[in-house]
């Protein structure tokens, strides 16, 4: 009986490990989402205070040149807001992806620890 303690102990010991590793790994990643959220909502205000600016420099600019300007910002504000969004969606899938194979590897860890406690048991 003893040997076979011996035997299951280590393995045991070992899943419990990698399972607290798995644990931190997962609260990690669900701060990196935190984060993700705040920078979204970071992006989200600055968006709204361009968009109040260029608005705000559109009631002042007169003739040809200053509306082609203005037209020209507005693109470019446009463009980086998509890039922003992209970024900020890639990010959020590959922490999603992430958290989801952490949660993998510590259902088969919490597995592996339920079999050999059984054997342990026996």
């Amino acid at each position: 009986m003893d040997t076979i303690h011996s035997q299951i102990e280590q393995p045991l010991q070992q899943v419990k490990k990698a399972k607290i590793t798995i644990e931190t790994t997962i609260d990690q990643t669900r701060r990196k989402q935190n984060e993700q959220d705040w920078l979204e909502e970071d992006n989200h205000h600055l968006e709204q205070e361009k968009l109040a600016l260029l608005d705000f420099l559109r009631s002042g600019w007169q003739g040809e040149e200053a509306s082609g300007f203005h037209r020209y910002l507005e693109d470019q504000q446009h463009e980086e807001s998509q890039t922003w969004k992209k970024d900020l969606q890639a990010k959020r899938t590959d922490l999603e992806t992430e958290l989801q194979e952490n949660k993998a590897q510590l259902h088969a860890l919490e597995t592996k620890q339920a079999t050999l406690q059984k054997e342990w048991n026996a």
